[in-house]
């Protein structure tokens, strides 16, 4: 009976809380997700156009003739197509693949940046709920012994100067409640915001991966935004080799034509002489100013990549150092002592205000963890965004 209680209990508070994963997958439907997926697959068919071909063009004409000797109908048929694939077709079937890639590629690390950016979110928002109850749990404890300080005051046991300080000091705290509990509801607003298709009832926050002390950087030539250069660097050079090409494409022509008494047929071929144009060698200069171009791209990316990452690692490892010392060092001393105070004030050993100057420095501290870990875990979401690391990877 008791077990069947307890599970009613928390299926009725879990019942609408969505962890990271439910929330991850909402994306699939999210708006701005399928709009990077349209943008993408339009680009990979605008990409496609350069390998493709005109349908046949079938033309017709009448007319009529009068002569001295002769009148009648004239008329003509004739069938024409441009070929724009005979020759340098490896040319553009490479243009094609490397330009799909390269679109398909930066759709997949912009939809990589939004999932960074909703989990960040729903990190910041969990650590905002935490830090609003445990500060509100410590009002409601601080607020207790204020009494029993009013009651020390009416004995005589404490100056009123101690009595107003410790009520100053209550009345920031619940200043900072009222603080952290407009900061949990704008991040909670702006994460409803970035899953637009998903109503969120409330946050399950059983799910955040603890701070960790060693996080290892992918390698560089993985990041998805120096691979989408590369893409654009391939099939740049792939379209100045197939301006490179003296013949580029081919057309040809069939014609009937009747003209009184006479039958004519007619076959053409056209080759365009692409290597005196001009509009040719322009465009052999733009694709190779092009190229050139991704490749510095490339080399001032990786280094802002690498240098930005290096400096957010180091940061990391010393938030975690000292979050490290407060959660293994200063936080325990201050509970022990905390416990002590209490205990000595219960056997009539120790002082009210020996207790709540206790519980203030517990508060203080406690706070200040919570908070740390809150920039922590910021600053780890920053980094897997520049280094192109997946949400929980080590």
């Amino acid at each position: 009976m008791k077990l069947t209680i307890l599970l009613t209990i928390f299926f009725s508070i879990y019942a609408n809380a969505y962890n990271l994963q439910e929330i991850k997958e909402s994306l699939k439907t999210n708006n701005k997700t399928k709009a990077i997926e349209f943008q993408r697959d339009s680009e990979i068919a605008e990409n496609s156009l350069l390998t493709t071909y005109s349908a046949p063009v079938l033309g017709a004409s009448m007319s009529h003739a009068e002569a001295t000797d002769d009148s009648g109908l004239e008329y003509s048929v004739g069938i024409a197509q441009n070929l724009t694939t005979p020759f340098s077709s490896s040319s553009k079937n490479k243009a094609t693949v490397e330009s799909n890639m390269a679109s398909t590629q930066e759709a997949k690390h912009k939809l990589h940046v939004i999932e960074l950016e909703v989990s960040s979110k729903y990190y910041a928002t969990c650590s905002s709920l935490e830090i609003r109850d445990k500060s509100q749990l410590l009002f409601e404890e601080q607020n207790r012994r204020y009494k029993q300080l009013e009651y020390a005051y009416e004995l005589g046991e404490i100056s009123k100067k101690d009595l107003l300080f410790n009520k100053l000091d209550l009345a920031k705290l619940r200043q900072d409640i009222n603080r952290y509990e407009l900061v949990y509801l704008e991040e909670f607003s702006s994460l409803q915001e970035s899953v637009d298709t998903l109503k969120i009832d409330k946050l399950a926050c059983n799910d955040l991966v603890a701070p960790e002390k060693n996080i290892n950087l992918k390698d560089i030539n993985e990041h998805s935004e120096l691979k989408t250069l590369e893409y654009k660097k391939s099939a740049s050079q792939a379209l100045y080799d197939m301006q490179d090409s003296m013949v580029q494409s081919i057309a040809y022509e069939f014609l009937y034509e009747k003209e009184l008494d006479t039958d004519r047929y007619t076959v053409g071929i056209s080759l365009p002489l692409g290597g005196i144009s001009s509009e040719q060698e322009m465009q052999r200069a733009k694709e190779l100013s092009m190229s050139s171009s991704y490749s510095f791209e490339k080399k001032a990316m990786k280094n802002e990549i690498l240098n930005a990452s290096q400096k957010l690692k180091s940061k990391l490892e010393l938030m975690y150092y000292e979050l490290s010392i407060l959660q293994d060092e200063i936080l325990p001393l201050n509970e022990e002592l905390l416990q002590l105070s209490k205990s000595a004030l219960a056997e009539g050993e120790g002082t009210v205000m020996e207790y709540i100057d206790a519980s203030r420095s517990y508060s203080e501290n406690m706070i200040g963890m919570l908070e740390l870990k809150k920039n922590y875990y910021y600053e780890l979401f920053e980094l897997y965004k520049i280094a192109d690391m997946e949400d929980g990877e080590k």
